[in-house]
């Protein structure tokens, strides 16, 4: 039965909703039983909440907290990124800020605290393939960078890493950084970038490094060039990894622009009168033609006259000897280029027509061209590399940006790596171990 008063009227009305359900109950205590059975069920539920916590505390030896076994290959849930980069989740216990009697009785619960909105967690994953990838030395570890991820295969061992970072959602180009124990991810704008240390989760970058307008691999793996502000003008300065000052620092002419890395831990960049090679001591003018592609020993440019008779012509680094090359070279890529270690062959980009590019071995001792049959639609400009070579030249690493890595000999032969990346837009060697 339900007693209602009318305020207005001053009478009471009765709603017969049919047989009293406790009429059989003790009379001295009215519904007693439904109380008591309420608060066994109550205690019931605390003990299983407090069974669920003393689990998740305390995993068996074995299993992670889930309760899964740890196997060799294993996806690993990482700590959410600092700040703004990480997913909106609920604090505190199972009962927090909501009272056990709310829970069984249907009271509102209240509010928890969410960290910022628009985040996403961090992951790394490691699969042990049981073979070689390739048959090179064991401390080669080949790494790729591509929306969202940052992947390391140590090619001799079989061994893939693959760590999930937010996309950056950038149009502007990424630098990829590699260093003796990370990987840094530095968009060209504002956008914020990453690290990613071997094994573990990525992590905000250091606020020296994030602050930077581009960073570009160093002379050595320990540290790496970043385009800083002094005041009211610009410099290149040599830091840690860590973005801490390593002691050197080039002025930046205010119209000359960073453009990449000269593969030999330097930085190149455009200004007037052509492209130079920026170093610690100063900057040095490479050529007024165009700049096709750089290596450890040598360049390649293509250079004209005053009547626009153009050759292509191979540079000493170290001799400033010059050299020309029977080849016409004014169909490829301007600065996407890399020449191997040697000196002996350059990799060039030559443009399909249909937005992506087919990787041609040029060599610059007879001009002979060789067609690879390799295509990547990735970007190869400013930041962008598409393609390494191993140290002793044996080997052009390339990403086809369909989630394949592949190496090509010599002859031009491509052998895929037997292991799916995804889409990887550049690619860095690292030859050195901790």
């Amino acid at each position: 039965m339900v007693n209602e008063r009318d305020p207005d009227a001053g009478t009471e009305h009765w709603l017969d909703l049919g047989p009293d359900p406790d009429l059989d109950s003790d009379p001295r205590h009215p519904g007693g039983w439904r109380w008591w059975s309420l608060l066994v069920a109550a205690m019931a539920v605390a003990a299983l909440l407090l069974t669920q916590n003393q689990r998740a505390t305390h995993p068996l030896p074995g299993t992670d907290p889930a309760g899964a076994s740890v196997t060799r290959s294993a996806s690993v849930a990482a700590r959410p990124l600092p700040e703004s980069h990480s997913p909106p989740r609920r604090t505190g216990s199972p009962l927090s800020g909501q009272s056990l009697s709310g829970m069984l009785f249907g009271a509102s619960p209240a509010p928890t605290a969410v960290e910022p909105a628009g985040a996403q967690a961090s992951a790394v994953s490691v699969t042990d393939l049981g073979h070689p990838l390739l048959a090179v030395p064991a401390g080669w570890e080949l790494f790729g960078q591509g929306p969202g991820i940052v992947v390391r295969i140590e090619l001799g061992r079989g061994r893939v890493t693959r760590t999930s970072v937010p996309e950056v959602g950038s149009a502007s180009p990424i630098f990829f950084v590699v260093g003796h124990d990370r990987a840094i991810v530095h968009p060209m704008d504002s956008v914020p970038g990453y690290v990613v240390r071997d094994g573990k989760p990525a992590t905000q970058l250091p606020p020296a490094l994030d602050q930077a307008a581009s960073a570009l691999p160093g002379p050595d793996p320990w540290h790496l060039w970043a385009e800083t502000e002094t005041g009211t003008a610009t410099a290149l300065s040599l830091l840690t990894l860590d973005g801490r000052p390593a002691g050197v620092q080039v002025p930046i002419p205010k119209d000359a622009t960073v453009q990449a890395s000269d593969r030999a831990g330097n930085v190149l960049m455009f200004g007037i009168g052509g492209m130079y090679d920026l170093r610690q001591d100063g900057m040095h003018r490479i050529t007024g033609g165009t700049l096709l592609a750089v290596g450890p020993t040598r360049w390649l440019t293509l250079e004209c006259d005053e009547s626009y008779r153009c050759d292509s012509v191979v540079i000493d680094r170290a001799t400033g000897a010059r050299q020309t090359v029977k080849a016409s070279l004014d169909a490829y890529e301007q600065n996407a280029g890399a020449i191997s270690p040697d000196g002996r062959t350059a990799a060039l980009l030559q443009p399909n027509g249909i937005g992506a590019s087919t990787v041609h071995l040029l060599d610059l001792s007879t001009g002979a061209d060789r067609l690879t049959g390799v295509t990547t639609s990735s970007d190869q400009t400013l930041g962008g590399r598409t393609f390494v070579w191993s140290p002793d030249s044996r080997w052009l690493f390339v990403t086809n940006g369909a989630g394949r890595v592949l190496a090509i000999d010599r002859a031009g032969r491509a052998i895929s790596l037997d292991v799916h990346v995804g889409a990887i837009d550049q690619l860095a060697l690292r030859t050195t171990r901790r």
